[in-house]
């Protein structure tokens, strides 16, 4: 956990770099942009920067905040909500469709969060804490971009993949299959 922000300090810096790489090949472009991802138990903000490696293919990169409130989703206890940091990766290929494209791809996304549970609420005896997880989650994505005009465009996307709580600090928490749905806007460099 100690070089949690020098790995983000190197996610950074290639991030950076990846508009100055794309201009050196006028094949390949990098876009930023913003998302909003939504599942059951929460909200996924994000900052993305996704670089092409042909008109086909382009690796994606996002950094953000995720903040959960699983109610009574979770098996392992009655409330569960909590936030944390974290980003991901992915591959993405695109296939041009009227104005637009249709995307499919493969992300993972590793998650620095601090969940607060309760349980045992209605019981003589309810228990409380604080448990820091690490989460991997890998998922699968498709959906259409529209092209807004020539440097910008709006799209959807649907999700699915699985949460796996690789590092637990603290009593368990839920991890599980998630689905999920996503507003992206993003803007040609």
């Amino acid at each position: 956990m100690r070089h949690l922000p020098t790995t983000w300090f190197f996610v950074l810096c290639f991030l950076c770099t990846l508009p100055f790489y794309a201009q050196s090949d006028p094949g390949k472009r990098t876009d930023l942009g913003l998302s909003v991802q939504a599942y059951p138990a929460g909200i996924i903000p994000t900052i993305n920067a996704e670089h092409y490696l042909s008109e086909e293919s382009s690796l994606l990169f996002r950094l953000g905040a995720n903040i959960t409130d699983r109610q009574d989703f979770s098996d392992e206890n009655d409330e569960e909500e909590g936030a944390g940091f974290g980003g991901s990766f992915g591959y993405r290929k695109h296939f041009p469709v009227g104005k637009g494209k249709i995307i499919a791809g493969f992300n993972t996304d590793i998650w620095n969060l601090w969940i607060d549970w309760r349980d045992g609420i209605n019981t003589p005896n309810p228990s409380s804490g604080t448990t820091y997880i690490l989460v991997l989650q890998p998922w699968l994505e498709a959906g259409y971009f529209l092209d807004l005009n020539a440097s910008s465009r709006i799209g959807i996307t649907a999700g699915f993949g699985r949460e796996i709580n690789v590092v637990t600090n603290g009593d368990d928490v839920a991890q599980d299959f998630i689905a999920s749905i996503s507003l992206q806007y993003y803007f040609s460099l």
